[in-house]
């Protein structure tokens, strides 16, 4: 009986130690927010696939707004918050949201909402001691110790941003869900993702620019230099570039078209001075507070789209200094869109083929393991860099081909990228739509990427309008066409 008694008196220290966390008024900082949710069908771009639901924390900030991260908003059809992890579910919106910097606000129209909610005091910098995250469980605060491990300049997966993404080893459990990291009583950042006890945080530097910007007149959006470069550690290369003494600043490679840089850096530059900061033959600088890190940041940390930023370039043997106008660079300028911030997917059915503007999303259908199981020809493209990308265009893939006697023999081509049709460039479904107005004399001429395939397809133009009209009846489709914008045509 005495070791019965013994033992639960150990078990109850040690829940107890668990559970124990710093005082702090994080039960009036955190709410649960619900999210549901309606994708497209990436294979039947005119259907929605099953409605669906995610669960995910916000924490309450100045102006009777939650802040939460903005990739979890994505194709919601109702927002809901609950108090305290409990009942009721209070209706919610979107303020503003920023998929680049995967941020974003939203609130609740009745301000009695928030009155026993407290905006959370939001540090200067990352810099502090005791770490720990918060967030709720049926009900119940539940804390994790955090230690700091590193920073890394990290890349969004929307381009173009890079923020410095603080590394925590962490006891926290199935986190990156927007759980806030706290030294002492003020918030340090927000996890962004985790990988069994890695959790990767949004420092707070980044989260108080993204609240100022938002509360300016107009939001600038975030800056990035938009370049294409290489390092410079061969004692040849920097001789050949015109430097003197040991290697040092980064080779210019090449701009993207209508970024920051385009118009004020060039090919074979070496850019050796940024912001004021120095930077080294590997591309980093030295950062005031984190140490070395990745230059790319220096863009992102303390500036919007708009600033002036001095920068300090070799050119040709001779240094010249120059302000660049930063810019933010949309995510549109990717050669395959990370996303299509709740757009809906772009498609034409021409003859029962079926074509639509490629992005991540439509590779993602393929599972959780997409990157390794996508077509090896959609692989490359999305493995290319598109540094000289034209913001407006796109990639055309034949999706789909719905089965008829009249595209007999090409039932086999989905997955092709389309080059041509009817001898006209295409880099959008708009260009289709015209190009399929312009037979080459009695057929429509599509022509594609090359591959162990057939490269062309061949339709008759005379029956092709009827063939596309019987074939949409046949299997039901509503609409012909859907534009970037939206707008769908050619309904049944």
């Amino acid at each position: 009986m005495k070791k019965r008694n013994l033992l639960l008196a150990l078990l109850i220290g040690i829940s107890s130690s668990v559970l124990a966390r710093p005082d702090h008024p994080a039960e009036s900082q955190l709410v649960t927010v619900r999210v549901t949710y309606q994708n497209w069908n990436e294979y039947r771009p005119w259907q929605k696939a099953k409605p669906g639901s995610r669960r995910f924390l916000g924490v309450v900030v100045p102006g009777n707004r939650i802040l939460v991260l903005a990739q979890h908003l994505d194709d919601a059809t109702l927002i809901q918050v609950e108090k305290f992890d409990r009942p009721p579910r209070v209706p919610a919106r979107i303020v503003h949201s920023d998929p680049q910097v995967n941020l974003a606000l939203i609130t609740v129209d009745d301000p009695s909402f928030f009155e026993d909610l407290t905006p959370v005091d939001i540090a200067d910098s990352v810099e502090g001691d005791n770490y720990y995250c918060a967030s709720w469980n049926s009900g119940q605060l539940v804390t994790a110790s955090c230690r700091w491990s590193r920073v890394v300049v990290r890349s969004s997966f929307v381009p173009h941003f890079n923020y410095a993404g603080i590394y925590f080893i962490t006891d926290l459990k199935g986190g990156g869900l927007g759980e806030p990291v706290f030294s002492g009583n003020k918030l340090v950042g927000l996890g962004r993702s985790q990988n069994n006890d890695r959790l990767i945080v949004f420092p707070a530097e980044m989260i108080q620019s993204y609240l100022q910007a938002v509360d300016l007149p107009e939001y600038p959006g975030f800056a990035h230099m938009g370049i294409g470069w290489q390092i410079n550690r061969g004692l040849a290369q920097a001789k050949y570039l015109g430097l003197d003494g040991l290697p040092r600043g980064i080779r210019i490679r090449s701009c993207i078209e209508g970024g920051s840089a385009d118009g004020f850096l060039k090919t074979d530059d070496l850019l050796l001075e940024l912001d004021g900061h120095p930077i080294d033959s590997q591309g980093d600088y030295m950062h005031p507070r984190y140490g070395w890190l990745d230059h790319k940041l220096i863009a992102a940390e303390g500036h919007y789209a708009g600033d002036l930023i001095p920068a300090r370039v070799l050119r040709e043997g001779k240094e010249i200094t120059m302000e660049i106008p930063l810019k933010n660079i949309p995510p549109s300028s990717a050669l395959i869109p990370e996303i299509r911030t709740g757009q809906p997917p772009p498609y034409l059915i021409a003859g029962g083929l079926v074509f639509r503007e490629l992005d991540t999303p439509y590779l993602q259908a393929w599972g959780n393991e997409w990157e390794k199981s996508i077509p090896a020809r959609l692989r490359i493209y999305k493995e290319m860099e598109s540094e000289n990308h034209s913001p407006d265009a796109r990639l055309i893939v034949l999706a789909d081909v719905f089965p008829d006697p009249y595209n007999l023999g090409y039932h086999d081509m989905a997955q092709n990228i389309v080059t041509r049709v009817n001898g006209q460039p295409i880099h959008s479904i708009a260009d289709m739509e015209e190009a399929f107005k312009h037979s080459e004399g009695s057929f429509h001429v599509i022509e594609f990427v090359p591959s162990y395939g057939l490269s062309k397809v061949i339709l008759d133009a005379k029956e092709f309008d009827s063939a596309t009209t019987r074939i949409m009846e046949t299997y039901q489709i509503p609409s012909r066409i859907r534009l970037r914008d939206g707008n769908t045509s050619g309904k049944k």
